[in-house]
């Protein structure tokens, strides 16, 4: 599939600020199951443009703003082809052979660790979940296809938390949305993360956007957030507990991290006497 992604974030502050520090975490990615054609990345007022790739292998753009501003907009163009078209397209490797695949992995790649043992308030410890959810959380038997236990996580998630736009806030810790029984699609991933992580299976954090044919009429197209295994034989797979759905070529994964935080689209700090209103953000997504 291929798509055009146009998106416009605009910041007001009730008073000029100054000194403003801005990372962007806009760029889609590119790998062998999305291949990026051609990207812009625009801001207003203008500021000279800094790139860089962060620990997690992300696309980062950075800007310094010293003069005031009582406004900014950035604006992402890109085009992109994606090229994951079935997720179960792979050879799975049998029981015996996984434990090593794992050992093997880490052992090359020790950073994949941060997505093993990695615990936050955003992705609880198992003993904090299982106190705050009113059922026994879902268990992975070593003898059970791995993605098979999965996939029955993806459907459990929903169970647990009904969709509620705007209900949380970007980064909300994920008890206090167990303990509301609502949330978005950000406490939806983080909720999958943290079971699988106790499963000892290496899980990531993934934000990015999918295929405008895949929201709910009425649900305004959004920055999207699913969560991504490391399978053997597979490769990093994508699971969306929102939407009860494996990532495919309709999804269009931008930046990974441990959670949100990590892969937060716009993030900065500036000086000023307050802090500014809440960004409205414009956001198309087509297909070419």
């Amino acid at each position: 599939m291929r798509y055009l992604i146009q998106h416009e974030t605009i910041l007001t502050y009730p008073n000029p600020v100054r000194e403003h520090h801005l990372e962007l975490r806009l760029t889609p990615r590119q790998d062998a199951n999305q291949r990026l054609i051609s990207h812009r990345i625009e801001l207003e007022p203008s500021a000279e443009r800094h790139s860089y790739r962060d620990y997690f292998g992300n696309a980062v753009d950075y800007f310094c703003l010293i003069a005031p501003q009582d406004s900014l907009t950035t604006r992402l163009t890109a085009e992109v082809e994606t090229l994951q078209a079935n997720p179960f397209d792979f050879v799975a490797l049998e029981h015996p052979q996984q434990k090593e695949w794992y050992a093997k992995e880490l052992r090359q790649t020790p950073a994949l660790y941060d997505y093993l043992l990695h615990r936050s308030s955003l992705t609880p410890a198992v003993m904090k979940l299982a106190a705050a959810v009113s059922c026994a959380l879902p268990r992975h038997e070593p003898e059970r296809p791995i993605l098979e236990s999965l996939v029955e996580l993806m459907a459990w998630v929903p169970q647990i938390l009904r969709y509620e736009s705007g209900s949380t806030a970007v980064h909300n810790d994920l008890l206090e949305a167990l303990k509301q029984g609502g949330g978005v699609c950000q406490d939806f991933a983080h909720l999958f993360i943290s079971v699988v992580r106790s499963w000892q299976l290496p899980c990531r954090y993934v934000m990015g956007y999918m295929d405008s044919g895949i929201y709910p009429e009425g649900e305004p197209i959004a920055t999207h957030a699913w969560a991504e295994v490391l399978i053997p034989g597979g490769g990093w797979i994508g699971f969306d507990p929102v939407h009860n759905l494996l990532a495919n070529d309709r999804y269009i994964p931008v930046a990974v991290g441990r959670d949100s935080y990590d892969a937060a689209p716009q993030r900065g700090s500036f000086k000023g006497d307050t802090a500014g209103t809440l960004p409205q953000v414009n956001l198309t997504i087509s297909n070419q």
